[in-house]
């Protein structure tokens, strides 16, 4: 082997390669010479090469860390370079490693007490232990045409067992397209929009980084600038994995943030994005990132109205125009309409419709046959409610469920409660005639209005003496039924005794006390509503729940999600959304195993967030998922993910998960010692292949400074 001054072979500067010769009008290609190869292809197949590379051009390259590329080839079409991809996952042992084994182990033991074993090499044997083995992962084949355009195919058409090959470390520019290589689209068609759509798209995200252990030379030549199209999330499921502290959030934010900034490319790609926030980082100014990122409209420069909203139990100083996340559970007064108007009590009633379903949800496992009764009482507005006996019956029962919550302590919408017309004086002469406690129960109920607590009282004693057999009741409901002008009808209908039973005993009300920190009387709608109204006009959405109990959080979230599944289910039926930039909606999940239903739990396909990862790319629900535990994620989801981001994971458990999709099992080894934040492997949907990034830190620009200098 010919020497040179370094002491290593010689490079072959001289050389005239193939590729020179042939691709000399192809740009990209005029560093890929003989000379700048970093090795030798000697062994080749469908999956795997063996490389023989020397550890003077190793030093020239500036390292060969694990995940990089490398193109090896020669070819035989005049007009295109039809190369191999491949990646270093590791080293390989050549044919010579037991002579080479054996020189290493002779020169240490020659030179013990008097310098270092390197140092007493000859020449030619240095060599030869200098030229060592990098085993590297075949990707695909690609093609660099004379035009510079770059196109990549998964696989080869055919390998020779002698047929040499240069490999080459690419750089700059031809890797900067190498990484950024869109290999496949979300089939949307923009074309109609603005044909530039088609190739800037694009949005910087991060810097390639191969090691976490960079030294300038390899900086030098290993960063180039790393760009997602933010369309790939459109309809598709995407997942954040890895440890607390490794880089997570900051993903999820970099991707929301490319995302909202598509509508500066384009107005119309407007994409609503709704955020669940549990420690509300996304919602409000930190230490950590500065501005939240409910100020990314700054970065077009729009006003906040119509782009971003925010919701949340309270009211930060850093964001003031948060709209509170509380429903008011005794909803509107009832409209004093003659005859009664169904549709305008059901729009007065509407929240407290809301309250009841969250209190069914509350109370849904309880055991007692007396809570069972009210939480499964059905307070919708009857279909026969135009009629005026069951309009007052209904209007009974609402009373009894109001009455309830104010005994709970919710704060009440006034300070009395109206009676008028609800109790009859027939039946409070015979609510007094049972004597005691039931006389002053029916002076209470006898007036045209009283107060919360007086009725808390009055409806203990109404339940008692409807379901205690009195015989005051029992004659008073023969001669009701017997009226000539009535129904036929209990004066005491199934659904009024079922809301009356929770005043059985003093625990019942208490039941609901739990829930006081989502009521409010000042709220006007149903938050869950407004969001969906929100995602409707291409707003970011990010819902706070960085307080409250964490049951009353997740069941919060799951309302707000089936809200937005049925409505994006209801325009896909009904073909609403005529065009591919319409209707698009996408929700990040943070702390995902808190949400997602447990793998092997009985009948995790049918909850939302199951349905809406399989289900949702049909109707341009796409899903964003981030968790430290990637085991936590069902595998029916995994294995419909599309784009991936993947940190550090100190787990060989969960590094397994991993390793059985795409091409992670060739990082496997980094994801488990690697802890370095930020440093991310990441495969998208238009990607063929996974790229290792640093991503940038999110962080917005403070706001210009429009103080008057004095």
């Amino acid at each position: 082997m010919p020497d040179n001054e370094s002491g290593g072979p010689a490079p072959g500067e001289d050389v005239v390669g193939e590729l020179a010769a042939e691709h000399g009008d192809i740009r990209l290609l005029q560093d890929l010479t003989p000379g700048a190869a970093v090795g030798q292809v000697l062994l080749l197949d469908y999956n795997t090469a063996t490389l023989a590379v020397h550890d003077y051009h190793k030093e020239r390259a500036g390292g060969l860390a694990r995940g990089m590329f490398l193109i090896a080839g020669k070819t035989s079409a005049k007009d295109d370079a039809a190369m191999v991809l491949m990646r270093v996952v590791g080293a390989k042992r050549l044919a010579n490693h037991p002579t080479t084994q054996e020189a290493r182990l002779t020169a240490a033991r020659d030179s013990i007490g008097r310098e270092l074993w390197t140092e007493s090499l000859t020449k030619w044997i240095a060599d030869e232990i200098a030229l060592g083995g990098i085993e590297a992962r075949v990707l695909g084949t690609l093609t660099i045409r004379a035009a510079e355009e770059l196109q990549f195919a998964e696989d080869i058409s055919n390998y020779y067992s002698a047929h040499g090959a240069y490999a080459w470390k690419p750089e700059g520019e031809l890797l900067e397209r190498i990484v950024n290589l869109s290999h496949r689209s979300n089939n949307l068609d923009f074309s109609e929009l603005d044909s530039s759509l088609h190739s800037d798209r694009r949005i910087r995200i991060a810097l390639t980084r191969f090691s976490s252990a960079l030294d300038s030379a390899a900086e030098r030549s290993a960063q180039v600038l790393v760009r997602i199209d933010p369309t790939d999330l459109l309809k598709r499921r995407t997942v954040f994995l890895g440890m607390s502290r490794s880089g997570k959030s900051n993903a999820m934010k970099i991707t929301a943030q490319a995302v909202y900034m598509l509508r500066g490319k384009h107005e119309k790609l407007r994409v609503g994005q709704l955020v669940f926030d549990p420690n509300g980082e996304y919602a409000q100014d930190n230490p950590q990132d500065g501005r939240g990122l409910h100020r990314i409209h700054d970065l077009l420069g729009r006003e906040r109205s119509g782009e971003i909203e925010t919701y949340g139990m309270y009211v930060p100083e850093t964001d003031t125009e948060r709209r509170i996340t509380k429903v008011n559970f005794f909803g509107n007064p009832i409209p004093p309409n003659d005859p009664p108007n169904r549709e305008a009590t059901e729009t007065a009633l509407e929240q407290l419709l809301v309250g009841r379903t969250i209190i069914e949800e509350e109370l849904g496992s309880e055991d007692a046959q007396y809570v069972r009764n009210y939480r499964d009482a059905d307070l919708s507005v009857p279909p026969n409610y135009a009629d005026r006996g069951p309009a007052v019956r209904y209007h009974r029962s609402v009373l009894v469920h109001r009455v309830a919550l104010a005994a709970a302590g919710f704060s009440t919408p006034r300070p009395t409660a109206d009676l008028r017309r609800l109790f009859s004086r027939d039946f409070c002469a015979a609510l007094r005639s049972a004597g005691g406690r039931f006389e002053q129960a029916a002076d209470t109920l006898a007036r045209d209005s009283a107060s919360w607590s007086s009725l808390a009282s009055a409806f203990q004693s109404l339940d008692s003496f409807i379901n205690r057999g009195d015989d005051a009741y029992e004659a008073f409901e023969r001669q009701y039924r017997q009226r000539p002008s009535g129904s036929g009808e209990d004066w005491a209908d199934a659904r009024l005794k079922s809301v009356l039973s929770i005043f059985r005993t003093p625990n019942g009300v208490r039941k609901l006390q739990r829930l006081r920190d989502q009521h409010s009387v000042e709220a006007g709608s149903d938050f869950a509503e407004d969001i969906v109204k929100d995602l409707k006009a291409g707003k970011l959405v990010i819902f706070d729940q960085s307080i409250g109990s964490p049951e009353l959080n997740r069941r919060a979230a799951e309302r707000i999600m089936w809200k937005v599944f049925r409505e994006q289910q209801a325009m896909f039926t009904s073909h609403a959304n005529a065009e591919p930039w319409e209707g698009h909606v996408l929700v990040y999940v943070e702390e995902a195993h808190n949400l997602l239903p447990r793998t092997g739990g009985k009948d995790v396909l049918s909850t939302v967030w199951a349905r809406a990862a399989k289900e949702g790319g049909k109707m341009n629900l796409g899903m964003v998922l981030a968790t430290q535990a990637p085991s936590s994620v069902l595998p029916e989801i995994l294995s419909e993910t599309d784009n991936w981001f993947i940190s550090h994971l100190n787990s060989d458990g969960e590094a397994r998960v991993v390793e059985g999709y795409q091409d992670f099992a060739d990082f496997v080894p980094q994801i488990r010692q690697v802890s370095q934040p930020g440093f991310i492997r990441l495969r998208t949907l238009s990607a063929g292949y996974t790229v290792p990034v640093q991503l940038d830190r999110f962080r917005l620009p403070d706001p210009p400074d429009t103080t008057e200098a004095e």
